[in-house]
């Protein structure tokens, strides 16, 4: 009886872990601790002569940064602060999902969490899936308790 109190007490922590270190990292994407991703973009304007030997063209350089707030603030154009909005708002719904279902036992869907996170980890492993990584592991602690925990009943 009282490792499975300690079983309950593991999953959730874990959980309560991954829950925090998703927030932080949703935090993170959407901009709290400064810009996520910064771009630049070239153009030439100008004109040439028929015979193409002359040219008179002036580069224009734009660069800015973002993150994912931008996208509900209207940022500048030519970054990706929808693409991290969105990722933002996924990461927040899967770890709140995971922490739910960790902590009212239900192992199926802290199971379902950690499948979702760890496909998000692999596929978007040089960008995203970072930012995935920690709270899936943490998700996956706590699954794995309330499952040990299940099969002692």
């Amino acid at each position: 009886m009282n490792s499975a109190r300690s079983l309950q007490r593991l999953a959730r922590g874990a959980a309560t872990v991954a829950g925090l270190v998703g927030a932080y990292h949703f935090l993170f994407l959407m901009g709290a601790f400064g810009p996520v991703s910064c771009w630049r973009s070239t153009s030439a304007t100008g004109s040439a002569a028929s015979n193409g030997t002359e040219t008179t063209t002036t580069p224009t350089v734009t660069r800015g940064c973002e993150s994912g707030i931008d996208a509900l603030l209207g940022g500048a154009g030519g970054g990706n602060a929808q693409i991290l909005f969105s990722w933002a708002l996924v990461l927040l719904v899967l770890v709140a999902v995971g922490v739910y279902s960790s902590w009212t036992n239900r192992r199926r869907l802290t199971w379902g969490t950690v499948v979702a996170g760890a496909a998000i980890t692999v596929v978007g492993v040089f960008s995203i899936g970072w930012y995935f990584l920690l709270p899936t592991l943490f998700l996956l602690l706590s699954a794995t308790a309330l499952s040990v925990d299940a099969r002692r009943e």
